[in-house]
């Protein structure tokens, strides 16, 4: 039982939780209208998955939400790799670069979607290119320092027992995608974060987005449905943060493997 908590601590601590959660709100130590309970967290949920008998379209919501989220996070990971690769290949290139970038990922991306908005006429690419302008400094960065740390010389053993260049550059690759993973695992949060906080500012034209239904539910007082929003974010992020965390893993044992 031991091992199987330390293997898989939210088997402990979701328990926990849950019943910390049910007793606060059960005594009425907090008010109603700053947290729901569990049980009308689970009404909305449940009721979400049948819109025509009275649901909110709570999940038709977080569809497009994370639609918008990962199609930003995809394109900040595609010209994320290729600009972390050209700027790593030279120290003195990374050395110039690295301060520009440090001094973008500072600005809130946010400052940039009313121009977003203005330029793809508030349509949903102004959305998609704000979270990719966010992700798009981390993910380089991650990248390019990768490339940094590379093993020079394991490389050059590699060519001195006459190592083809493709299997070197194949190599590299391999040494590189621990660092590009970490980025990817940054951004993807980055990426829900930017999503939500963009649809609260301004609500797409499709009127489905879980931050606009949220920031709606917030104010209406409707605190159920503002926790379930916030759940099905939560569980999003930990899933697909655990998949590429595990392939983190994955790749760390092979990498210890091959050396």
């Amino acid at each position: 039982m031991k091992r199987i908590f330390h293997r898989y601590p939210l088997l402990l601590l979701l328990p926990v939780l849950f019943l910390t959660w049910q007793l606060i709100t059960k005594h009425g130590l907090v008010g109603k209208s700053l947290l729901a309970s569990p049980e009308e967290v689970g009404t909305v949920l449940v009721r979400g998955l049948s819109p025509a008998s009275g649901g909110d379209a709570i999940y038709a919501h977080a569809f497009d939400t994370l639609v918008r989220a990962l199609s930003g996070w995809s394109l900040s990971m595609v010209c994320g790799l290729v600009l972390g690769a050209l700027l790593g290949m030279s120290s003195l290139t990374y050395r110039s670069s690295e301060p520009v970038l440090e001094f973008v990922r500072a600005v809130p991306p946010i400052m940039f979607f009313p121009l977003f908005l203005v330029a793809f006429d508030f349509g949903s690419p102004a959305y998609v290119w704000t979270i990719a302008l966010g992700c798009l400094p981390v993910m380089t960065l991650s990248v390019s320092r990768g490339i940094q740390n590379l093993d020079h010389s394991r490389l050059e053993l590699l060519k001195t027992h006459g190592v083809s260049p493709l299997f070197r550059g194949f190599a590299s690759v391999i040494e590189i995608l621990p660092s590009a993973l970490f980025g990817a695992r940054l951004t993807l949060s980055l990426s829900l974060i930017i999503s939500v906080v963009t649809e609260m500012v301004f609500s797409p034209k499709t009127g489905y987005a879980l931050g606009a239904l949220a920031k709606d539910s917030q104010i209406s007082f409707e605190t159920a449905k503002f926790y379930a929003c916030i759940f099905l974010l939560g569980a999003f992020g930990y899933l697909m943060n655990a998949l590429i965390r595990q392939a983190e893993w994955w790749l760390s044992g092979e990498l210890r493997q091959a050396n």
